[in-house]
Order: C-alpha cells, then sequence, then structure tokens
C-alpha cells in the first residue's frame, strides 16, 4: 500500500460521512475563517478564539470520522478506527484544553500526544491537526512509524529565525524568542514525573509557549513525528498577523502584541458609480410636494362596492373649493 505519512499533497478529499453525536444534535456547519476587527502579530501572542472549531475541522472532514459531546459540554473527535482521538475539554480542573493521541487502535496506548493550554491561540493548535489530518491513512500503518525529530531538528527552524539559546539546565535545552515573550524547551533526558507522565499529557519531550503564566503552552511527546513538529514551528514563526475581535483580547495580548485595527478598504469606482446612480434614481421617485398645500391619499368605496380616491385634507389645512 502507498505510504503517505507527512507529505504536503493538498489534494481534496471525499466529504466526511460522520455519525450523529450522542445528543443527535446535527453537526455544525463547516468552519471556513476567523472574522474579526484587527491584526494581532505575533501569533503566538494572539491568544484564544475561545471556540474549537477551527482546529477540530480537519479531522471532522475526514471519512467516517466519530462525535459527540458529554454532559459537560466536552468534545470528542476519533478516526473510524480510533488511532486518532482529539479533546476539546473546556470543563475539567486543571488548564489543558485539547489532548490529541495517535495510536495503533482504541486499547493500545498512544504512540504519541499532544496537549495545548486553554489560551493557546488557535492558529498553533490548527497547523496540529491539519498536518495530523494529512499524514492518517485507514489502509495503511505506516503513517504510525513515522520519523520523530532530534533537538537539533526541533530548535533549527526557530534559530533561524532569531531565537537565541538559552543554555541547558537540568538536562532541558531552552530557546527564546527575539521579544523574550515566547519560548521552546527540549528535555533531553528524564522527563519531569514518571515515564508514563508523558502519554498522560502530564508533561512533554518538546515544549512551546510564552513564558508568563498569564500565556499557555504545547506540549509533545518522544515520538511525535518531526513533520508535526515541523507543522508547529511554521505557525509560530509565521510572520503574518491573525485576526482577533479587538474587544475579546485579553490583558495580556493587549499588553505584549502588536494590535492594528483593520481599515476598511476604500471604495472602487464601480462602487461610487452605483453610488451616484442610487441617489440619482432616488431624486427622480421623491414626490413632489401638494401645490394646494399638504394632503393624504386614503382609499374610500362608493356605491357597488366600487374603489376611488379620494383628497382628504389634513386637519388644520386650508379647504379646498
Amino acid at each position: 500500500m502507498e505510504r503517505r505519512g507527512c507529505s504536503r499533497n493538498t489534494g481534496s478529499r471525499s466529504p466526511s460521512s460522520r455519525e450523529k453525536d450522542l445528543s443527535t444534535t446535527p453537526s455544525p456547519p463547516p468552519w471556513t475563517e476567523v472574522d474579526g476587527d484587527v491584526h494581532v502579530h505575533p501569533v503566538y501572542l494572539a491568544g484564544s478564539l475561545h471556540i474549537g472549531d477551527p482546529a477540530l475541522q480537519p479531522v471532522r472532514d475526514l471519512p467516517q470520522a466519530k462525535s459527540h459531546h458529554d454532559d459537560l459540554g466536552n468534545f470528542y473527535i476519533t478516526t473510524a478506527d480510533g488511532r486518532i482521538r482529539i479533546g476539546f475539554i473546556p470543563e475539567q480542573d486543571w488548564d489543558t484544553l485539547w489532548m490529541i493521541a495517535v495510536a495503533l487502535n482504541t486499547f493500545t496506548q498512544p504512540r504519541w500526544v499532544a496537549n495545548f493550554s486553554a489560551n493557546t491561540p488557535i492558529e498553533i493548535v490548527t497547523a496540529v491537526t491539519t498536518e495530523l489530518a494529512r499524514m492518517y491513512r485507514s489502509d495503511d500503518d505506516g503513517w504510525l512509524d513515522e520519523r520523530t525529530a532530534g533537538a537539533l531538528e526541533w530548535i533549527t527552524p526557530y534559530a533561524a529565525a532569531g531565537w537565541t539559546s538559552k543554555g541547558v539546565e537540568q538536562n532541558t535545552l531552552t530557546l527564546r524568542s527575539s521579544d523574550n515573550l515566547a519560548s521552546i524547551t527540549y528535555r533531553q533526558r528524564c522527563l519531569q514525573h514518571s515515564a508514563d507522565s508523558e502519554q498522560l499529557s502530564q508533561d512533554g519531550r518538546f515544549t512551546i509557549g510564552t513564558i508568563k503564566s498569564a500565556g499557555w503552552y504545547g506540549r509533545f511527546s518522544s515520538g511525535t513525528p518531526a513533520c508535526i513538529l515541523q507543522a508547529t514551528a511554521t505557525e509560530m514563526l509565521d510572520p503574518n498577523p491573525v485576526l482577533r475581535y479587538r474587544d475579546a483580547l485579553d490583558y495580556y495580548t493587549k499588553q505584549t502584541a502588536t494590535i492594528t485595527p483593520i481599515t476598511p478598504p476604500a471604495p472602487s469606482p464601480l462602487d461610487l458609480q452605483r453610488s451616484a446612480a442610487r441617489l440619482r434614481s432616488a431624486s427622480r421617485t421623491a414626490p413632489n410636494p401638494s401645490v394646494n398645500g399638504p394632503s393624504s391619499i386614503v382609499w374610500t368605496t362608493a356605491g357597488g362596492g366600487r374603489r376611488r380616491r379620494a383628497d382628504r385634507p389634513y386637519p388644520g389645512s386650508p379647504s379646498r373649493t
């Protein structure tokens, strides 16, 4: 069978034939775009949209993907074979909002996991789920054994973008962004907790995020494919601003990010022509004032149910002779 792996093939996919969720609530329409009235840059300071649609959609669009939600409103998506599992879990006792796991089947330990906190910009999570959907093959196991990244490959894109090393401390290599507001880390040997802590989403071999407690974090376990980490780096380092609504920005974003109002586009010559045409049309159809004073037009009936029009003076207007 053909091995697809981490290729960047963006060919079209067949529409998803999704099962109804547990509450039989109709599935929401496919996500199309993110609205906003300001541009925010860089993306890692943009904050969350507080919705899951953009990041959930790539996996929802896979053939026969299944989705449901629990009584608390947490939302879950799995592929038909159970190899990809994603949870959007706002109702819980910790700040991990997103949980992603990839396994050989529903009953085996994950090959790798990723998780993101509540304030993670949706564009970062979407980059991961989009790449994951591209990797996935329902008729092949090869994509589950994709090449993983070492420390040098992990840090190279960030170093090339001007992020600087803060050295190795407690077996952890750290790079920080040029504005000193974001960081990535690579844990070289033992992790913070137990060997199972990665698979329980309590720790990560690779981490990204902002350095303040008011920011966000993302964690990837050992075994995460190199192309997933590359997709993450590409989005983290994207120089293009993202859309947000000014009123929805959190305090941390307002204090750190570059925020630019979106200026409405100037009217085109065609827009000006249409506006002038509407004004001319309104001028031609405006009623002329009556020479005999103000009056109103009413319909009345006379003999045999026939309708006739009569001018009825307004109260206080001169009588007609």
